[in-house]
């Protein structure tokens, strides 16, 4: 089916906000009653979209105001992220409902053996079903920390994996057979909430992620800020403190060296000569009163608010979002960032709504899933 913007702007207002009636979804994107059937009329007779079942929602009876919903089942794709040293997979309908997932170590980042388990996690999510059918795999999308985007099948750096100017890309659509689409992971989270997620009904929105790093995702008037060559949300070496500890990169008192998982445990490890210590060891020792981890900790928690309140400076969003595999530090270190995220906020504004995303690694694969729906749905 060839789509038109207007085929497009009709879908996707339907499949993130739907189901609607028929004047409702007219109404939100300015369109005739007349010129809305004409847009609906071929996903309908193709069986993308589909009146609501009675019952299911509150219209009225009659076919005019039956709600419009996307059949999600009609398409199928598989997002993956890419750690150091492990590979998170899912399978996703058009709705980016988990339907299968898998992950898969990495034990070296060779190039062969990195895309020989992709292959594989890949067949291993769309092999024959046990029963009933499903939909052909439509496209693959695959995220990781570092320089990627949709439009471009190469990753152009990748710290964490060691890459640098690799076609991956293209080497897994030549291995599978389908399209495939890059992103960097940040921006492929910030896609799912977006359009499933947090971010639905609002048109500005930050999505920070903790963890090995910091990573910032923005949203401005419903655009995916990229930035030139996918450079955008760079904030892991704002300056906090220049007589504060050192970076991994030599960057005195920046937020990823108060921040990052790593940094935090270098700081209670070394502090109490416990090298033994996890991130979550430090964690339950701030948690249980331990006056140096709640040091570290409530540091932490100051100079990410601090981010946060920069971000929101800088770009006036609706909300900010918290997630990343160290997000739940936050329970011990709330105070310390809300009053930071006060003192940082300019005296003409409120500080910005924040919500906290709880966090699963299967949630990065689902937002390079949505990277491969987007990139299908507007581009393809």
């Amino acid at each position: 089916m060839r789509l038109t913007d207007a085929m497009r702007s009709v879908f996707v207002e339907l499949l993130v906000h739907g189901p609607l009636s028929r004047a409702e979804a007219a109404r939100r994107l300015a369109l005739s009653p007349s010129a809305l059937t004409k847009v609906t009329k071929p996903f309908i007779e193709a069986g993308y979209l589909r009146e609501q079942a009675a019952g299911e929602g509150t219209a009225t009876v009659g076919r005019p105001s039956q709600p419009l919903e996307v059949d999600a089942s009609r398409m199928s794709f598989v997002g993956i992220k890419l750690t150091a040293d492990e590979l998170f997979a899912v399978r996703t309908d058009l709705a980016a409902a988990v339907h299968a997932e898998t992950s898969r170590p990495l034990i070296d980042h060779e190039i062969d053996n990195v895309l020989g388990q992709i292959v594989q996690a890949i067949a291993d999510l769309t092999g024959d079903p046990a029963g009933g059918e499903r939909p052909p795999l439509s496209a693959v999308g695959i995220s990781l920390a570092g320089t990627a985007t949709p439009s471009d099948p190469v990753v152009h750096t990748s710290p964490f994996l060691g890459w640098s100017q690799l076609p991956l890309g293209s080497l897994v659509e030549e291995a599978v057979g389908v399209p495939t689409v890059l992103d960097n992971d940040v921006r492929a989270l910030t896609r799912v909430q977006q359009w499933f997620g947090e971010g639905v009904g609002h048109s500005s929105f930050a999505l920070i992620t903790v963890g090995a790093g910091i990573g910032c995702g923005l949203v401005i008037g419903d655009r995916l800020v990229t930035g030139q060559a996918g450079a955008a949300g760079l904030v892991g070496h704002l300056a906090i403190d220049d007589r504060g500890p050192m970076c991994e990169l030599g960057h005195r008192g920046c937020a990823r060296a108060y921040v990052s998982s790593p940094a935090i445990r270098r700081s209670v490890a070394g502090t109490l000569d416990r090298p033994d210590l996890t991130f979550d060891d430090c964690l339950a020792l701030a948690r249980d009163g331990h006056p140096v981890a709640r040091r570290v900790f409530d540091e932490a928690g100051s100079a990410l608010g601090q981010v946060v309140a920069t971000v929101a400076n800088i770009t006036g969003p609706e909300l900010v979002i918290l997630s990343g595999e160290a997000v739940h530090m936050y329970a011990v270190c709330a105070d310390a960032f809300q009053t930071a995220l006060a003192r940082h906020t300019h005296w003409t504004s409120t500080p910005v709504r924040v919500v906290v995303k709880p966090f699963a690694f299967n949630e990065w694969a689902r937002g390079a899933a949505v990277t491969a729906l987007q990139h299908q749905l507007l581009h393809g």
